[in-house]
């Protein structure tokens, strides 16, 4: 009798480890992005006049040329570039009454992207209309700041399209910006959404 149980505790217990669910019955979970492992941060990134910085937002780091995902270039860093197209597609969106912090993913993903590879800077107050895309604002009239456009998001995804599925989406705008003699000093807001 005991060896009649433990035979067939045995059985069990080998019928059980080969039935278990493995790893790859999550993937289709695992291999999407989701709100729940979506992470805020803060970029800071410092430009001297004349210069173009290199900046990942993966790693939340100055980064050699070429090893970037933007730059930020020309007047007070205010042109910014995809630098790593091969890899990333970037575009805007306009949403009002949110912020980084309460942006989803599903808000994200049915927002109306207009893709680009470079934003640029609106000039206030020149009445002179700007065609360019642009993600900051220069207010020549009032008070000579640079300033963030209202409501205007940026976004950077890995893939061939943005879905759930892309492997890689960052959703930045800029926050604090001081310029001053042609230097600058941008506080990005970003959120990362990774697998």
């Amino acid at each position: 009798m005991n060896k009649l149980f433990t035979t067939a505790a045995l059985v069990c217990a080998l019928s059980l480890g080969f039935t278990s669910c493995s790893k790859d019955d999550d993937k289709g979970e695992e291999n999407k992005l989701s709100d729940a492992t979506a992470v805020t941060a803060i970029a800071t990134i410092e430009i001297p006049a004349g210069a173009k910085v290199f900046y990942d937002f993966k790693t939340n780091t100055v980064q050699e040329e070429g090893k970037g995902m933007i730059n930020l270039s020309g007047t007070y860093g205010s042109t910014l570039q995809n630098t790593s197209t091969a890899n990333y597609k970037m575009g805007y969106f306009d949403k009002e009454n949110t912020s980084i912090e309460k942006l989803t993913l599903s808000s994200v993903l049915s927002a109306d992207i207009k893709l680009t590879d470079k934003l640029g800077i609106e000039f206030a107050g020149k009445n002179q209309p700007t065609k360019d895309p642009n993600w900051i604002i220069y207010d020549h009239e009032n008070n000579y700041s640079v300033d963030a456009k209202p409501n205007r998001y940026v976004v950077l995804f890995k893939g061939e399209k943005l879905s759930a599925t892309s492997d890689e989406l960052y959703v930045i705008q800029a926050g604090k910006i001081t310029a001053l003699r042609g230097d600058a000093t941008y506080n990005i807001n970003f959120k990362k959404f990774l697998k």
